[in-house]
């Protein structure tokens, strides 16, 4: 492994080529460590034969330093050790650095060998992909980014799976009684957790019990749950005090994985039935491996390991087969489901409360102006019921502001700090809002160590995300505006969120899909007239897909690697 230290003292002055004047005190800042600290770094370098090291002499004289070696030599060197030994932080902590491309050009070839798809002795297949952001929580009650979700669909089963349409999974059958008060599932035998435990009715009733304690027992899908009765090992029944008529839909929702709860629950590790088992999770590497005993269809693919590579460059450049020629993953053009958008956080004490300062920001907010969308304008959740808003204008922005006798106080945007797209909107409306006279605030958080806490609700009045449903049906918007990690549930006060109980309530009495539907509008608008939710885009974004994932529709996911043994055509 290269010592980053150094290297990035000879990326700070690549300029002055092989000779360096600089003062110690200089160097004390440039590394965040005492002047004598750095003396010593010094001569530790001299002694390892990187340079020679020749203090100033006397007060304010400065030190010249001589390195050795010729920079790109030593880039080259040192990729080519972490590349024999399978060095990754070095060889993407080297391939961030800003140095000629050429530079690296002579391994490319090595790049694209160990992306991808290898296989190896007795036929055992390692796909390594890369991640920009690290896995924040892969608990099935938690989890609020689609990927995360995804992955716990890898790790674990529901009682039912959706796949245009409800189909068998840890339970082969199911039945309600006349009324849909009672459901009965009946269970497959002989399902292994990852620990080899058998799973029974008791982990079905336990994991159950723990959705219900984790989201409360007022949640719209389990508010009228009575009872759960074990009638056998693999035979566990539900009863409602109302009917429930969906029940089977709800329970293929990812938080209904089941999780072997006779093990104290880890947020990463817990023991699920997955066809996959998390094996390995650091800050630079995630890492998933075959579960033998899996009672389905077992994968090609033994092994998958996420690289963390905090760049979008480096990971599109290594992906790109333009760049790199890396034939294995192939770019789509994928259309995202749901809506990007922009939310009012009402809990917040501060000029967000102003009813007109919303309706500004609605004419502030006006994504058709705006060249960098990447995506279609949004005005509803559903692409097919958005429209092209035309009643949108500055002009009439600037009159609610005088309207509300806005005094310039500060309205603070809050926007995910990995995201380019997301901060060029943002300040694109920071913008738009200064020539109205709105001041306008951006802070940034992310994932791993803002979004699970109350960093969001205390700080931001408003929050910018997008949200993508994993199953494409009517109850993707319910979801979204119920789950309690989703946004709309944690910035609504309680007196909203009590209208909008009421709504999902008639949501779940509705006898037919097209009434669902009209629901969904009617929770939508409601949301929208009163500019708490402000949509931007639907996005359409070009992404990276690789081979063995690509013919699993247009959805563009890249985390169904149970599925991926279904080979992509070949095209004579």
């Amino acid at each position: 492994m290269v010592d980053q230290t150094y290297f990035d003292l000879r990326m700070t002055y690549q300029q002055f080529g092989q000779k360096l004047t600089i003062s110690i005190s200089e160097l004390a800042k440039f590394w965040s460590i005492s002047t004598k600290q750095v003396k010593r770094r010094l001569r530790a370098y001299e002694e390892q034969k990187l340079l020679q090291y020749y203090p100033g002499q006397g007060r304010g004289h400065l030190t010249q330093i001589i390195f050795q070696n010729n920079f790109k030599d030593e880039m080259i060197m040192g990729m080519n050790q972490a590349i024999v030994t399978e060095d990754t932080i070095t060889i993407f902590y080297l391939l961030k650095l800003s140095v000629p491309a050429s530079w690296l050009s002579s391994f490319r070839e090595n790049f694209t060998n160990f992306l991808g798809i290898q296989t190896y002795s007795e036929n055992k297949r390692i796909l390594r992909q890369l991640a920009t952001r690290p896995i924040t929580t892969l608990d099935p009650v938690q989890v609020a980014i689609r990927r995360e979700y995804q992955l716990v669909l890898q790790l674990g089963d529901t009682l039912v799976q959706f796949d245009e349409g409800l189909k068998a999974g840890l339970a082969h059958h199911w039945q309600s009684n006349n009324d849909a008060t009672v459901w009965t599932f009946y269970l497959r035998k002989g399902v292994r957790f990852h620990n080899g435990k058998t799973m029974t009715a008791v982990d079905v009733k336990r994991t159950f019990e723990r959705v219900r304690n984790e989201v409360g027992q007022s949640y719209w899908q389990l508010v009228n749950l009575m009872d759960i009765i074990l009638l056998a090992d693999d035979i566990v029944q539900f009863k409602f005090s109302a009917p429930e008529p969906l029940f089977v839909r709800y329970v293929v929702d990812a938080k209904y994985v089941i999780v072997d709860c006779d093990v104290e629950f880890d947020e990463i590790h817990w023991v699920g039935t997955g066809v996959f088992q998390v094996t390995e999770s650091t800050d630079t590497m995630f890492k998933l491996a075959v579960f033998d005993d899996y009672y389905g269809l077992r994968p090609m693919i033994d092994e998958v390991v996420y690289y963390l590579v905090d760049d979008w460059k480096v990971v599109s450049g290594l992906l790109n087969p333009a760049d790199y020629g890396n034939h294995d993953y192939v770019k789509k053009k994928h259309t995202f489901p749901g809506a990007e958008f922009i939310i009012s956080n009402l809990k917040r004490p501060t000029i967000i409360q102003q009813p007109l300062v919303r309706s500004a920001l609605y004419h502030v907010i006006d994504t058709r102006v705006y060249d960098g969308i990447g995506g279609i304008p949004a005005s509803h959740y559903d692409s097919r019921d958005s429209a092209v808003r035309r009643d949108k204008s500055l002009a009439k922005a600037q009159k609610k502001l005088n309207q509300a006798n806005y005094q310039g106080e500060p309205i603070v945007l809050a926007t995910l700090s990995h995201s380019k797209e997301a901060e060029e909107l943002s300040k694109w409306i920071q913008r738009r809002a200064k020539k109205v006279g709105l001041n306008m605030e951006i802070i940034y958080y992310n994932f791993a160590t803002d979004y699970y806490t109350e960093f969001l609700e205390r700080n931001a009045d408003l929050v910018m995300l997008a949200d993508i449903p994993m199953n494409l049906d009517e109850f993707a918007y319910i979801e979204f505006v119920s789950s309690p990690t989703l946004l709309v549930q944690r910035m609504l006060t309680p007196s909203l969120l009590e209208q909008l109980q009421h709504l999902i309530f008639l949501f779940k009495q509705a006898e037919s899909e097209k009434d669902r539907n009209l629901i969904y509008l009617k929770i939508d608008n409601w949301l929208i007239e009163q500019n708490i939710l402000f949509y931007t885009a639907h996005a359409v974004r070009e992404i990276y897909v690789h081979q063995f994932l690509v013919n699993e529709g247009d959805e563009g996911d890249q985390c169904d690697y149970k599925n991926a043994w279904k080979m992509p055509e070949i095209n004579n």
